[in-house]
């Protein structure tokens, strides 16, 4: 008897934890009956997945702006990886704003009042400095959530931003296959 209780819970957390959302049953709508691995593997980059199937528990999320990102922006986004207490940050290689003009600030919540790591991350258009954390030299936060505000000025564009956070175990991961592919 306890082995069949065992198996339903385990049915029962299953079912709960692909419970639909309107993100999953439109991911679901587009990918699944084209059965294309490529478009299951970008949902997968996208964290939509792996929120589907660990509710309580991701080793990374990505986040990312428009590409190009808008002009006028002023946007404040929860970033959070659940189960963990502590994440490590890093950019896409492409990242590119205008420098100090269009910039990232990791808040400790939407208060404003504190940030993580520089005040501002920017740069890298038409070859200017930039300050955005690579994998190699990642920004450490040191709290399971904060708040991503991007804000850009009325002019000048460029590709925007994609950021990944990931507990430490699965940052080690990530160094080690972008190392084996270089």
């Amino acid at each position: 008897h306890i082995h069949h209780y065992v198996h339903r819970a385990r049915e029962e957390a299953c079912a709960s934890a692909t419970e639909s959302t309107p993100v999953v049953e439109e991911a679901l709508r587009f990918y699944a009956p084209s059965g294309d691995e490529a478009r299951l593997t970008a949902l997968l980059e996208r964290g939509i997945i792996n929120m589907v199937y660990t509710p309580d528990e991701a080793e990374r999320v990505v986040m990312e702006s428009d590409h190009p990102y808008q002009n006028n922006a002023n946007d404040m986004k929860p970033l959070e990886l659940p189960g963990h207490e502590s994440m490590l940050v890093w950019f896409d290689p492409q990242t590119k704003t205008e420098k100090d003009y269009d910039y990232l600030t990791f808040w400790h919540d939407e208060g404003k009042a504190a940030h993580y790591g520089e005040e501002k991350y920017s740069g890298g258009r038409d070859g200017s400095s930039e300050n955005w954390p690579t994998i190699d030299n990642s920004l450490h936060i040191p709290a399971g959530k904060c708040t991503v505000g991007f804000v850009s000025d009325g002019s000048i564009n460029d590709w925007g931003w994609r950021l990944t956070a990931a507990s430490a175990s699965e940052h080690a991961k990530q160094r080690t296959s972008t190392a084996v592919k270089a």
